[in-house]
């Protein structure tokens, strides 16, 4: 009798670790993992489409246009979900796609996209942006070519003999350096190797700490409000 006692008890107490196990087990099982939540992207569009319409932007067939986007407008830097991406544009007031191009922007990276080509072409050059502080008594510059017909171009800064960046194509950038603070400065622009000046940009105002680009837009055979210029945007 007390051997088949001790064995209900021990059946009695395997059935309970067995029960536990299997809730544990079933726990386990339901228990979901948290969505990895990636931190944005920002980006920020400058419509650089000499004779181009005014735009709606959008990010994935959405519109992420806050303000009226025609030309030589800079839509502000804008968080997006980090990851592959369709930017595209319509004319204002249509939904004809004039453009669609796939971009993946990385998890806490910065980006520019340009809106350029003569119109009725429009295509986005996208650069990424170094926004890291300049050091010492310095802002930081960034060259960009954005000009549809203009060959490679340098970049004249402060009207020294030398360029300080060079040898820029239609759609190219430079990396941004550092360069000296000023209340005016200026700048500009040669064909690469040249020292014939094509566009100037006067007394801009350079701060210390700060990231600019430079940037050419329109185009070197235009007379009109198209024609070849420099333009300075503040990334930072």
């Amino acid at each position: 009798m007390k051997t088949s006692n001790n064995l209900s008890s021990l059946i009695q107490k395997g059935t309970v670790l067995l029960l536990a196990a299997a809730i544990f087990a079933s726990c386990k099982k339901d228990k979901v993992k948290p969505p990895v939540v990636l931190k944005p992207a920002r980006l920020t569009v400058v419509h650089a489409s000499p004779g181009g319409p005014e735009f709606t932007f959008l990010i994935n067939d959405v519109a992420a246009t806050p303000k009226a986007f025609t030309y030589n407008t800079v839509l502000d830097y804008q968080d997006v979900k980090a990851g592959d991406k369709q930017l595209s544009l319509v004319k204002k007031g249509t939904t004809d796609i004039i453009v669609k191009t796939p971009f993946t922007l990385k998890e806490q990276k910065s980006y520019t996209a340009f809106v350029t080509e003569k119109a009725p072409k429009a295509v986005f050059a996208l650069f990424e942006d170094d926004l890291s502080a300049p050091t010492g008594e310095n802002a930081k510059v960034r060259f960009a070519n954005l000009s549809p017909d203009a060959p490679a171009l340098d970049l004249i800064v402060g009207g020294k003999a030398e360029a300080a960046l060079t040898k820029k194509a239609f759609k190219e950038a430079t990396a941004f350096v550092n360069v000296a603070a000023a209340a005016e400065l200026k700048f500009e622009i040669v064909e690469n190797g040249k020292t014939v000046v094509l566009a100037t940009l006067d007394k801009v105002k350079i701060e210390k700490g700060k990231v600019y680009t430079i940037w050419v837009k329109g185009l070197k055979d235009a007379t009109d409000d198209t024609k070849l210029g420099l333009a300075v945007m503040t990334n930072k």
